[in-house]
Order: C-alpha cells, then sequence, then structure tokens
C-alpha cells in the first residue's frame, strides 16, 4: 500500500507569521506517507505543535511538499535504466564511497572529478529526489521509475545523539507505476478539495485579528491549482530527459570498479 495523507488545520488552528495569512500559510497541516509497513514522516515521540498540541507527523505547510515533490514528476515519469533502479538502495553509500576515494587529490584535481564526472553519474538520481531541510534531521525522498514498475526510498539524518526522530528512518517501497500515478492524483484531487473549503471558510467567515487578501487568495489558488495539474499530467506520458545513459552506465561501472564492489 502506498498513500498520501494529509490533515488541514482549521483556519483559526494556524498562527500566522505576523498580522497577515497567505495561501502558502492556510497549506498549514499534517503530512505522512504510508509505504508498506513504513509511515514516512511519522515521528518516534510526539512533538508539540504552535498550539502546544501533541502531533507524530511532519507538521509544517503542505505547500512545501507539494511544491518539491511535483517538481520531480516530469523526471520521474522518464523510465531509468535496469542498472540504476535495481540498486537504488545501494546508490547513496556507493557514490559517497568513491568520492571518499579522491579527498587526497589536489584541489584542482578534485574539482575536475566532482564537477566533471562525479556529478555526471549523480544528476539523474538528484533530480528525481527532494530533502526535508524544513525539519530537523528530515528525510530525503526518491523515487525512480523502471519501466511498470516504481521504487521509492527515503533515508534521514540522526541527531546530535545519533539517533533517529523518525519512526522508519530509511526504507525502499516498490509498486507497480500505474499504481504510484493513481495514488499521486487522488492526493492532489484531495488536497485541492479540502483547499478549496479552507479558501471558501476564509472568504466567508475570515480570520479574528488576520488580515487576508481575499481576492489574492483566491487567485492564488486557482494558479497553484493549474501549475501542479500540469506537472502531474506528466505522468501518464512517457518522459525523454537528456540524460546520456550511455555514458551514465560507464561512470556507474567506473564507480563499482574503483570500489572494488560486484560488476554490472
Amino acid at each position: 500500500m502506498f498513500r498520501i495523507n494529509h490533515i488541514l488545520k482549521k483556519p483559526d488552528e494556524i498562527v500566522p507569521w505576523g498580522k497577515s495569512l497567505h495561501w502558502f500559510g492556510l497549506t498549514d497541516g499534517l503530512l505522512w506517507i504510508e509505504a508498506g509497513d513504513s509511515v514516512i514522516y511519522e515521528y518516534t515521540e510526539a512533538r508539540d505543535d504552535e498550539m502546544g498540541k501533541p502531533i507524530i507527523y511532519n507538521n509544517y505547510q503542505l505547500s512545501r511538499f507539494m511544491e518539491d515533490f511535483f517538481d520531480i514528476l516530469p523526471f520521474v515519469a522518464e523510465s531509468v535504466p535496469d542498472y540504476l533502479y535495481k540498486d537504488i538502495e545501494l546508490f547513496y553509500e556507493r557514490i559517497n564511497k568513491w568520492d571518499s576515494l579522491h579527498y587526497d587529490l589536489s584541489d584542482e584535481e578534485y574539482d575536475e572529478f566532482y564537477f566533471g564526472i562525479y556529478e555526471e553519474l549523480y544528476d539523474p538520481i538528484f533530480l528525481r529526489q527532494f530533502d526535508s531541510g524544513h525539519l530537523i534531521c528530515g528525510p530525503v525522498i526518491g523515487c525512480v521509475r523502471h519501466e511498470d514498475k516504481i521504487k521509492i526510498y527515503w533515508r534521514s539524518y540522526e541527531d546530535e545523539n545519533q539517533k533517529s526522530l523518525w519512526t522508519s528512518p530509511r526504507g525502499v517501497y516498490e509498486m507497480d507505476y500505474e499504481e504510484f500515478v493513481n495514488e499521486v492524483f487522488r492526493f492532489y484531487n484531495a488536497f485541492f478539495k479540502d483547499m478549496d473549503k479552507q479558501v471558501e471558510n476564509v472568504k466567508n467567515n475570515g480570520i479574528p485579528g488576520v488580515y487576508v487578501d481575499i481576492e489574492a487568495l483566491c487567485r492564488e489558488n486557482e494558479t497553484r491549482k493549474d501549475s501542479f495539474k500540469q506537472k502531474i499530467d506528466m505522468l501518464k506520458s512517457e518522459q525523454k530527459g537528456e540524460t546520456d545513459w550511455d555514458k551514465n552506465r560507464k561512470l556507474y561501472k567506473k564507480m563499482l570498479d574503483e570500489n572494488a564492489d560486484e560488476k554490472i
């Protein structure tokens, strides 16, 4: 099972940044993602939100997740070669190990390696993942497709005590690509159904003590709806990127050879 869950806070439950509130602020809520038996964005211990209410999920403006996640969808729609897909669980550790083998180079030699070779191999994966920099030790989440399958993978960082804040610090979940697409569309529709209600609520009732430009709010809600829809529609068609996969495969083999790892 793969499901993106959200709950928007009611307008009077949102603590504004200053004395006004915009569309971004009205997306304040909870977010968690079910991926098989794992839950991404679920804390190991409850944390108090701005109102002092204990929460166990990612507590932030959902617009941040929408922007980051939907930005990678045009790249996710492009199928990657099998050598990348089957080893995605090991890719991060392997490329970091490969990078570390070049630390003794001169600055000029290292820059030549990093910007001319390392990034060439890493970029296709980088374009298919996003971080959670707004959260303490938040996870990096990526999606890679190969033909009719897709893997969702995630990894998070430990705190200063070398402990994870999350019930599922890292993992990989594989599913049918069609199922993934259907769930992303379901989430999009559910989110904007709730945002339409949110905007209508503020339009009719306002928020005591908070200024809201209603005209701008309604306009941005429609603009955001259209811009996210354009990106999500790309999932339904086979995308063709600019990556030279033959060159990428040679770099991947070079990395494995220099890491003294298994061959592909």
